[in-house]
């Protein structure tokens, strides 16, 4: 089995945590807790994730299935960084359903990449 599956499997795994803690500290900032800050760096944190997801997936040789989902949770990274620089609130809206999406796909991608991690575990 090839370390890059796993690690892609892991840093996926450490991706959807991530976002999670993201969900936290936007809502520690809506309630005036803290500031955004803590939530804009991890956000820049993920997206350099995704990227290594991206660098994992091609170098596992990763299913076609599963390097396309990463290519769109990058894709996502990056519409998300523009959605909140743009001077419109019902653009920055579309942040957080933006966020959902990452959530969902992040979450596909573990699965995935799990599941692929066990059949190839069962073979080798």
């Amino acid at each position: 089995m090839s370390q890059a599956r796993v690690a892609f499997y892991g840093f996926g795994l450490i991706y959807l945590l991530g976002v999670v803690v993201l969900f936290f500290l936007a809502g520690l900032a809506v309630f005036g807790v803290r500031s955004y800050d803590a939530h804009r760096g991890l956000g820049f944190v993920l997206a350099v994730v995704s990227l290594v997801l991206l660098a994992l997936a091609i170098g596992a040789k990763l299913p076609r299935s599963v390097t396309a989902l990463t290519t769109v949770l990058v894709a996502l990274n990056a519409f998300q960084i523009v959605l909140i620089q743009i001077d419109i609130a019902e653009v920055n809206a579309l942040h957080l359903v933006n966020a959902l999406a990452i959530a969902f796909v992040a979450n596909m991608l573990v699965h995935r990449s799990r599941r692929y991690l066990v059949s190839k575990m069962a073979t080798d």
